[in-house]
């Protein structure tokens, strides 16, 4: 009889180790490794400092900033208070496709940002009498 009785105790057991072992390695272990690249525009957004050209003249040092304005869209825009501040702000579109840089280009003018380097170059175009255009090169500070 005690036999028995170890016996029904041993398989209660092992049903209980067994049932419990399978809810264990049900879990989902799905790592996710590889995620998905940011693809946002939020890493251009910043200030600048590099070499911006208006009509030929040079002007080193220059401080210019971009802000998001929507998710495909930036504001560019020089320093207030300096030689060069009179170049035209300029709202430009900008879209990050695979997570590396994020360029854009319309009538506005273009950008172009590479993540690694955190290079930035911006060329404006003229859209009215008044527009002063440039050419600015640099880096994120």
């Amino acid at each position: 009889m005690n036999v028995i009785r170890i016996h029904k105790w041993m398989y209660k057991l092992f049903l209980i180790l067994f049932i419990g072992a399978v809810f264990v390695s049900c879990s989902n272990d799905d790592d996710d490794s590889n995620p998905a690249p940011d693809n946002s525009i939020n890493a251009v957004t910043g200030t600048f400092k590099g070499t911006l050209n208006i009509g030929g003249q040079d002007y080193y040092n220059a401080i210019i900033t971009v802000s998001k304005v929507d998710n495909s869209h930036v504001k560019v825009q020089a320093k207030t208070g300096e030689a060069y501040s009179s170049v035209t702000t300029k709202t430009l579109s900008a879209v990050n496709s695979i997570g590396v840089s994020i360029v854009g280009s319309d009538s506005e003018g273009s950008i172009s940002y590479l993540m690694s380097t955190k290079a930035l170059t911006v060329s404006t175009q003229k859209t009215s009498a008044t527009d002063i255009i440039y050419l600015f090169q640099g880096t994120q500070q």
